[in-house]
């Protein structure tokens, strides 16, 4: 049995990977998750995993390692998984206490910020035995020449649509141009540098309407922005969605500028829409987004990310044999089943090590 530590299980991408393994366990290892905080807006009712979550009462970080100490003589679990910086501090305690295998997988980012909480789980992941990234970037960021990497695995909720309209789509090809964004409106999410391209596009001629879906604290600098640069008719914030796949499905082109990612779900959707994606060069989003299937951008770079844009919109042909291998791609290596195969080769190495 795998007993797995996590903070939470609101949505974001780590919660998101750890409930599609809760989900999608076989017989050979059972999962369970130890969650320290509960949330409303959480993945447990969606990927149905009650049965498979123990709450954390208190907040106090000894009757934390406490509690946690009984699940563990109660379930004796073969391998301790932790899934943050905070969580691996304690999976290191408890299994120097109990001698239960530790795997480290804090590492979600391909690039490493130099505050005291990336600093810790830096330290934290350089004393672990075993370690698992999202992305080789996550990695080579950390400066460690050892880990196992599970890329996310999408589910199969696109396969509601004709496999036909994704791998072949009839779109259209006069203006305008449907662009598409799926992000939280965080600083870490470069909203602007795409902004102010769009605008320089306008000017040219270019008509397009971009829908960015997501929400956050940025929302009105965002909105001001758009206000701004006078494309208030061209993009429309739709906020938080349920059915983001019926968006991409209609878009003609993804675009996502990212301060640093690790394995991002939001492109790898965009993949299995069909999309060509236009991203920036950050972290490990290169280990996805190749030239086959898109075209990268210098991070915060507006020249250059309007001219990959003005590329894609220009040629019709490029963008729909792009948005051909983005599908092809996806389903042959993110596929919840692929990211399954993985997990379970890394569980049975380290079982066996």
């Amino acid at each position: 049995m795998i007993l797995h530590l996590i903070s939470s299980l609101r949505r974001g991408g780590r919660e998101r990977q750890l409930a599609g393994i809760l989900k999608h366990e076989n017989q050979h290892y059972s999962n369970k998750a130890i969650v320290f905080n509960k949330n409303e807006n959480s993945y447990e009712k969606e990927y149905e995993l009650t049965d498979k979550l123990i709450y954390l009462k208190s907040r106090n970080p000894i009757v934390r390692i406490v509690d946690i100490y009984r699940v563990l003589r109660t379930e004796k679990p073969n391998i301790i998984w932790t899934w943050g910086g905070f969580e691996a501090t304690f999976g290191l305690i408890l299994s120097a206490l109990t001698r239960v295998k530790h795997i480290n997988g804090s590492i979600r980012h391909g690039i490493v910020l130099h505050n005291r909480k990336q600093l810790w789980r830096k330290f934290i992941l350089h004393l672990s035995k075993y370690i698992v990234a999202n992305s080789k970037a996550g990695l080579k960021a950390n400066k460690l020449k050892r880990g196992f990497v599970l890329y996310n695995g999408i589910d199969h909720k696109f396969d509601t649509y004709k496999q036909s309209t994704i791998l072949n789509p009839d779109k259209k090809t006069e203006p305008p141009v449907l662009l598409i964004s799926v992000a939280n409106l965080v600083p870490y999410k470069d909203y602007f540098t795409i902004i102010k391209s769009l605008a320089s596009l306008k000017e040219q001629g270019y008509i397009f309407i971009y829908n960015i879906v997501g929400d956050g604290p940025m929302k009105d600098e965002i909105l001001n922005y758009i206000k701004d640069h006078d494309l208030e008719k061209e993009i429309i914030i739709l906020g938080r969605i349920e059915d983001v796949e019926k968006h991409l499905i209609k878009a003609d082109i993804f675009i996502h500028s990212s301060k640093g990612e690790g394995c991002s779900n939001a492109i790898l959707e965009a993949m299995f829409a069909g999309l060509p994606v236009i991203a920036s060069n950050t972290g490990g989003t290169p280990e996805i987004v190749g030239e086959k299937n898109g075209l990268l951008f210098e991070y915060k770079n507006a020249e250059q990310l309007e001219l990959q844009i003005k590329k894609l919109i220009d040629d019709p042909d490029l963008r729909q044999e792009m948005g051909r291998q983005s599908a092809k791609i996806a389903r042959e290596k993110f596929t919840v089943d692929v990211m399954m195969r993985n997990y379970y080769n890394i569980l049975k190495e380290v079982h066996q090590s």
